[in-house]
């Protein structure tokens, strides 16, 4: 196969998915392409309609996106992170995709929200805008690094609703319950493989396992913690059923949580029933499934949970 007139052998994590991607041949290609570089306005420090006038007096080129006004894609730019406007926390760098988890969970300014796997950010600070800075986001990771990474994006932003703290997400303290909790947790990335050589981590039936077991007690624990009739987000950036909807259909089975329509303006597939000879609950066409061929920007999986009880 050649995709942008170079030949590339199709990897075996992918070539798997070949029969529920439509488009296969378009998907590859899209592989071989590099990451737009989208930005989040953050409109605690700035108002949208004065961002871009502000950017277009500094002569760059803004495309504004339909369906996510806070969302544009910033063309032109080799380093959009390292603009006098990006360090002034006017802006965040952000994967289209990867704003789609906080306004799903749509929070609402007063609420108690967690991010279970918060850093580097990007969500967690999304979530404090999208709530005006009033409330409480409880930003957790336990990996030091990237918490170093989440502090710094949390001062250039500006958000004074971020509690940060560190524990095994699967170990989170149960003793405070919240109205929302997101869970992106870790996972093989697949969506991110763009013009990489690096080989997918699916490729390793034991990586697949360990991830997703990790994901399914991060899951179980979310639940623990979010009030009952609260709502949730799991969201990963890989395409592998084993982590998206296995891990969800547990939960759903066993009537610990219900899964809720998931309404994004951009084109995407839903969830799948089956996979492997596994069969899920057939409410998991809810969830989305995002690919980089029909939405150029990482590759997506979110669904949408109530708490049952």
């Amino acid at each position: 196969m050649t995709m942008k007139g170079v030949a590339r052998k199709v990897p075996r994590a992918f070539e798997r998915y070949r029969e529920i991607i439509p488009d296969f041949e378009e998907f590859m290609e899209a592989l071989g392409s590099p990451f737009p570089a989208y930005i989040r306005v953050n409109t605690l420090k700035i108002r949208i309609d004065p961002f871009r006038l502000l950017m277009g007096e500094q002569g760059y080129d803004l495309k504004p996106v339909e369906g996510m006004e806070e969302a544009f894609l910033l063309d032109g730019v080799g380093a959009p992170g390292s603009t006098l406007e990006y360090f002034l926390g006017y802006y965040h760098v952000q994967g289209l995709t990867s704003m789609l988890p906080s306004k799903i969970l749509d929070p609402r300014p007063g609420e108690v929200v967690l991010d279970l796997c918060a850093a580097p950010g990007g969500k967690a600070t999304h979530l404090a805008q999208l709530m005006k800075n009033r409330g409480l986001v409880v930003a957790n990771d336990v990996t030091i690094d990237r918490i170093s990474v989440l502090r710094s994006h949390i001062d250039r932003l500006g958000t004074t609703s971020l509690l940060v703290c560190r524990y095994q997400g699967h170990n989170f303290p149960t003793r405070t319950k919240f109205d929302r909790v997101l869970v992106d947790p870790p996972c093989s990335a697949e969506g991110t493989y763009r013009l990489g050589p690096q080989r997918p981590l699916t490729e390793d039936a034991g990586m697949i396992r360990t991830l997703s077991g990790l994901q399914r007690k991060l899951l179980q624990r979310a639940l623990e913690v979010l009030k009952p009739g609260g709502t949730l987000v799991y969201s990963t950036c890989t395409y592998a059923p084993e982590e998206n909807e296995a891990v969800v259909n547990e939960v759903i089975a066993d009537g610990r949580a219900e899964i809720l329509p998931v309404r994004v303006s951009f084109r995407h597939l839903p969830g799948l029933t089956c996979w492997g000879g596994e069969n899920f609950h057939p409410e998991l066409t809810r969830a989305v499934r995002i690919y980089p061929h029909q939405m150029n920007s990482w590759g997506f999986f979110i669904a949408y949970l109530r708490k049952s009880r």
